[in-house]
């Protein structure tokens, strides 16, 4: 019975977005298919679910993540931001590579948006790379690093995940703290080892450019203080939070350092209205998904099918599953199809989850950069105007360390739950 409801669905999929339809089009197909032929109930509850789905106190915390982000990228924080980190790192072994990695780190603790984090950072230390390593080592450290924004709090992937699976987003921010800090590390190393410091200026001269660096950061290295510790401190939501961001961005880039000027604001608030047009569209149509699937009861016939497992094993067929699924889906539109579907089948096994969420957050990062239709690779293509191939073949190394590091946090729940 569960092969007559998956394999149809997963065939409407494929062939739906293998043909250049838009992910959520296959959604609402195969959500079609599940209310007509197995669930036999009429379509009306499939537009009041859609509406429903979007009746949601937590969806407003999205908009404004994505305003914040949005307005860092244009304005001159981005580059305040990189800046200070390139200065600080200037004589530590790898210590430009080590820039680019911290920048991005930061950056989600802004904004949680792989893509703009590359788009904005790529621009600006590409070139510095590409002179004093090699075109591979930039061009694999600009696509992987920007994976960070994804996984490191507050996290849209962790934000849509809480949505589909009523998981505390709270919860799950606090659960990406170590996680996120492991893969920090983990790249650092890396660039450590394979890095060289040649930095050849006096300790007065970077003295100074360092005072200098860290005094034009402020108002951007203010933000992430403001948003995470008023989340953890609980002076506020993490919805309050991202409103408080983005109009904290606002007003220092409009009217304090005046980067963004009146007049190219309906452009920016566009580019935002447009982003979260499609996230909301996707919430919409993979909830009545994900509520088709609950009546055909596929996630309790999947429980029983993998009744013979242990959570390890689980495990294992899950990260392959997502890793596969990470580099030819949207990253929330995975989350919001699966999610809802194996998270019972988690939980019957034993797997917590804010655990799971941050295996599924981890896994589709990495999606963002593995070739041949990561996000991040496109981003890079365009904004630096590299070959497709030269990029793909950079990443390699970035690909084995995160999934080093996936395995230890899929493997060691602790990592995850240490601080809840």
């Amino acid at each position: 019975m569960i092969a007559q409801i998956i394999i149809p669905v997963a065939i409407i999929l494929v062939v739906l977005v293998g043909t250049g339809m838009p992910i959520y089009l296959g959604i609402l197909a195969s959500t079609v298919y599940l209310q007509v032929f197995i669930n036999h109930m009429p379509l009306q509850n499939l537009f009041t679910g859609m509406f429903e789905a979007l009746n949601k106190n937590s969806l407003m915390a999205l908009p404004y993540f994505v305003v914040a982000g949005t307005i860092i990228a244009k304005s001159s924080l981005g580059r305040r931001l990189i800046n200070v980190f390139m200065v600080l790192c200037k004589r530590i072994r790898g210590g430009l590579a080590v820039s680019c990695v911290l920048t991005n780190a930061v950056f989600g603790a802004i904004s949680g948006s792989p893509p703009a984090a590359t788009a904005t950072f790529g621009k600006i230390i590409y070139n510095p790379l590409k002179k004093l390593y090699n075109n591979s080592l930039a061009l694999g450290v600009v696509t992987s690093s920007g994976a960070l924004a994804s996984i490191i709090p507050p996290s849209m992937i962790l934000i849509v995940y809480g949505i589909c699976t009523d998981t505390s987003i709270g919860n799950l921010f606090t659960g990406g703290i170590l996680p996120g800090l492991l893969l920090v590390a983990i790249l650092c190393v890396y660039l450590f080892i394979v890095g060289k410091n040649t930095s050849g200026e006096k300790p007065e001269h970077i003295k100074g450019e360092r005072r200098k660096a860290i005094k034009e950061s402020i108002p951007v290295m203010v933000l992430p203080v403001i948003i995470l510790g008023g989340i953890y401190g609980g002076l506020f939501t993490p919805t309050e939070a991202g409103a408080i961001g983005a109009l904290y961005s606002f007003i220092i880039s409009v009217f304090v350092l005046k980067d963004i000027k009146i007049k190219e604001l309906p452009q920016l608030f566009k580019d935002s209205v447009r982003t979260m047009v499609q996230i909301f569209i996707l919430i919409a149509s993979s909830t009545v998904f994900g509520q088709a699937l609950n009546i055909s009861q596929a996630p309790q016939m999947l429980v029983e099918a993998f009744a013979q497992f242990n959570s390890i094993q689980f495990l294992i067929m899950l990260n392959v599953l997502l890793l596969i699924i990470g580099c030819l889906f949207d990253p929330g539109a995975a989350v919001l199809i699966l999610a809802p579907l194996l998270l019972p089948t988690a939980t019957a096994l034993g797997i917590d989850p804010i655990h799971l969420g941050l295996v599924f957050t981890v896994n589709l990062s990495i999606g963002m950069f593995t070739p041949p239709f990561g996000m991040n690779i496109f981003v890079t293509q365009s904004v630096l105007e590299q070959p497709m191939g030269a990029i793909a073949k950079a990443v390699v190394p970035f690909i084995l360390l995160y999934i080093l590091g996936l395995a230890l946090i899929t493997y060691i729940p602790g990592l995850t739950l240490a601080l809840l």
